[in-house]
């Protein structure tokens, strides 16, 4: 259950915590296969391979979307947000943090003062 504290306008108190969603594989699995795709150069693709077609964020999105609407995200909000923890889900995409720990920290920004600043915006 979300909390809204209406004494204060736009405050948004803490109430349930976003969950961590099941792992997608299925998502880790074409990200992987776009990388490899774009071969072995100079250039660094694995930004571009967490990002393409938006695929994590959207399944982000869909599993918290009801909650995030709530405390003022839009679609466009939640994806400006998102992309401050580019490195977190890099860490998860290149196998250095577990899935768990990478959305507890996409939780974390959501629930920080930031989060809730680019929400209300």
């Amino acid at each position: 259950m979300l909390l809204f504290d209406s004494s204060v306008d736009g405050v948004y108190t803490r109430g349930m915590k976003l969950q961590v969603p099941k792992e997608p594989k299925e998502i880790l699995a074409r990200m992987k296969s776009v990388r490899k795709q774009m071969g072995d150069s100079t250039i660094d693709w694995d930004s571009f391979s967490v990002w393409h077609a938006n695929q994590l964020p959207q399944y982000l999105w869909n599993e918290w979307k009801d909650e995030l609407k709530t405390r003022g995200f839009t679609w466009q909000k939640f994806l400006k947000l998102l992309r401050m923890r580019t490195d977190t889900i890099l860490g998860w995409f290149k196998g250095i943090r577990e899935w768990e720990e990478t959305a507890k920290d996409i939780i974390d920004l959501i629930e920080s003062p930031l989060g809730e600043d680019i929400a209300k915006k």
